[in-house]
Formats: structure tokens, sequence, C-alpha cells
């Protein structure tokens, strides 16, 4: 036989067993939607891919920014019609803690430990000015080392365009690997100026945060080139999430 024949037929099957992944798609709230408000707030997932190694992902893509993109990855399994997705991500408890009070001197007070009451052997730590987005000032840093009470004083004079002021940012490494950030605002946007800053501020770095798993799992119903999503539970944690819920559409259409 031939030998060109003969690797052709020991392919076929191969060939003919290679599958593509498939995508089904709903794109009510995608990024490339223009009929969507916007101003609505809010987010869902636009496109699901399934793929032939049992993995799939399900993507958002919102028109903020691709910044804001958001992606579940998992394992999928399929019995008849009916897909179950799995997935589980972590979450983690907020590694900085914020305690606000104010007197009338006109200077910020940032008092600085850690909740096992630890020696900060590093000194300094960096500070940015964030201001108000319509004021249209650049954000400044700056680096400035602790006291021996462990805290640092700023004048408001001494920080630029005071009244323009949104937040302050904070870094600081605890180690060489684990950093500590966090924003010093009263505001829920932290480039928004809602109202001032209190003065007297305690800010309490967590050692070891605490972390849990949490496990979801998605079932979709396809009936021709349409998938059902019919459920989506997730298992519960103890600490709070901080990622932003997104749901998911009713139906998604096969992707032609």
């Amino acid at each position: 036989m031939n030998l060109k024949i003969l690797i052709l037929i020991l392919f076929t099957p191969f060939l003919f067993a290679q599958e593509e992944p498939v995508v089904y798609e709903n794109d009510a709230k995608a990024y490339y939607n223009e009929n969507y408000n916007w101003d609505s707030n809010e987010l869902s997932f636009c496109d699901l891919t399934i793929s032939p190694d049992s993995t799939f992902s399900f993507y958002c893509r919102p028109n903020i920014s691709c910044w804001t993109w958001f992606e579940i990855k998992g394992n999928w399994k399929k019995e008849n019609n009916i897909y179950t997705f799995l997935s589980q991500y972590e979450v983690s408890e907020n590694n900085t803690r914020l305690t606000f009070d104010k007197d009338l001197t006109k200077k910020y007070l940032l008092k600085f430990r850690t909740d096992k009451k630890s020696e900060l052997k590093n000194r300094n730590i960096k500070i940015e000015y964030i201001y108000d987005y319509d004021a249209k000032i650049d954000d400044v840093e700056k680096t400035m080392s602790f006291d021996s009470n462990n805290s640092i004083e700023i004048p408001f004079k001494e920080i630029p365009n005071h009244k323009k002021l949104a937040s302050i940012k904070i870094e600081y490494y605890l180690s060489e690997s684990e950093k500590r950030y966090a924003y010093i605002t009263e505001g829920q946007t932290v480039n928004e100026k809602e109202k001032d800053i209190p003065n007297i501020v305690e800010i309490e770095f967590v050692e070891k945060p605490l972390k849990e798993i949490i496990y979801r799992t998605t079932i979709g119903k396809l009936e021709g080139e349409k998938l059902e999503i019919i459920s989506n539970e997730k298992t519960k944690t103890s600490l709070s999430e901080n990622l932003k819920e997104i749901s998911f559409e009713k139906y998604y259409e096969l992707r032609k």
C-alpha cells in the first residue's frame, strides 16, 4: 500500500474526531452592544466558550474599560442535554483596616500598627494624593517615614490643592513579599470627592488575612442552538466578597 495513503487512513479518524470550541452568546449587556443603557450599572456574562478539553469560560465585557472585564473559568460535564459548569475562586479578608476620627487641627495624623502588634521594621511608606477627577489635577506621590510612634503627620498646607483632595493612597511593605495598600477616603470612588477626609486615621495591617475557597455550580439546559441557564449556586463564606456580582442571562444562542 502506498505509504501516503496508509498515513492518511491512520490519521483520518483523528482528524474527524477534532472538535473546535463553541461559543454561546447573549450580548444584551456586552461590550459591543451600543443599545445598552450603561447607566443601569447592571453587568452580565455576555458569552460562554465551551472547549473540547472539558474547560469553559464565561466572559463579561462591560463597555467602561477592558480593565473591568471579568471571566469565570472551570470545567464542564454533560449528561444528555444538561451542562454542569464547575468553577472556584478564592476570597480573602481585607488586609488593611481603617478607623476614622477627627479634631480641629489642620493636619492629617496617620497611625500605623499590625493586628499582631508586631514591629514595623520598614520605616518608609509611599503616600499618594489623589484628586477629584473633575479638577484635572495630576496625582502626587511621595515617600514618608514613620516617627517613633509609628505615625506620620501631614499638615494641610503641605498638600498641593488640598481642597480638591479626594483620597490618600497608602502603600506599604510589611516584608519584601508582603505588600499592603489602601485608600483613605469618605467616598465610594477614590477619585471623586464627596466630602472631606477625617483627619485622624488609624491603619491596621492584617498580617495573615483569612482566606476561603468558594465553589460555584452553574447548570445549563441545551435545546437545539439555545442554552438556557436554569440555576447558579455557590457555597457560602464568612468573608466579605469585594467582587461585583455578575448575573447570567437566561438564554445564550450558538454563535454561527
